[in-house]
């Protein structure tokens, strides 16, 4: 016996070869069970991923505003956002404040930017999380502007209880899917101190914000408000 046949027979392994072979079927079987299992797990790790990264996408945009919303009270010396460009959205919505890709004016914003007024595939339309079709989808007319980096906005002042606020709509990936608000699709205003808040329900508590997020016409603003409290994880 060489050295290897000898170490076989002292220690019983002289059906070594034959003990550690697969089947063919056994093979087959093992591939499926892997099969089934990444069937299983891989659109659930996909989806965790793109909630984070949606999540993040939002956190840094809303610190991109309240920069801007800075910047702007120290430029004009005042104490109310509402003395700065940010009282007039055609002074905001510009390349002084943005990095601007595409602008769509108010007649064309709903075919050119949002197509939310298209036919056919390239129609966009949104829903809410428990997949009814948002009622009034994106149904404003008003000023768009498309960023460098994909986020879609649209911005308007309005006053709720003689409190006056700025408030943005928008989309983080454009008009990509999933289009569906909470996800990548949420609503934020800013107050007279240039801080962005869940506009006037900022107050809800955090479980009326993730149950409203999914039904109400107001979702946006209800999923930003939960997302925020939540410590930026989409668990509504």
């Amino acid at each position: 016996f060489n050295q290897i046949d000898r170490f076989r027979t002292k220690f019983g392994m002289t059906n070594f070869n034959k003990r550690c072979a697969f089947t063919l079927s056994e093979l087959i079987l093992s591939l499926i069970i892997v099969g089934v299992v990444a069937i299983i797990t891989v659109p659930v790790l996909i989806n965790n991923v793109q909630k984070k990264v949606f999540a993040t996408q939002v956190k840094n945009f809303a610190a991109q505003i309240e920069q801007v919303a800075q910047d702007e009270l120290i430029a004009h010396r005042t104490r109310d956002l509402f003395n700065t460009d940010f009282a007039d959205k055609n002074k905001l919505l510009t390349s002084e404040h943005f990095r601007i890709a595409k602008t769509c004016e108010p007649e064309t914003s709903l075919t050119d930017c949002w197509k939310t007024q298209l036919t056919g595939k390239d129609k966009v339309i949104y829903k809410l999380i428990n997949k009814s079709y948002h009622t009034s989808g994106i149904s404003w007319k008003d000023k768009t502007i498309i960023l460098k980096n994909g986020i879609m906005l649209t911005y308007d002042t309005r006053i709720d209880s003689g409190v006056q606020y700025g408030c943005f709509h928008f989309d983080i990936n454009g008009t990509d899917k999933p289009n569906i608000a909470g996800r990548d699709w949420f609503a934020f205003c800013v107050n007279k101190k240039g801080h962005v808040i869940a506009w006037v329900m900022e107050l809800d508590p955090l479980a009326t914000k993730m149950s409203n997020c999914k039904i109400l016409k107001y979702a946006p603003y209800y999923c930003y408000g939960a997302l925020a409290d939540n410590n930026w994880k989409m668990d509504y």
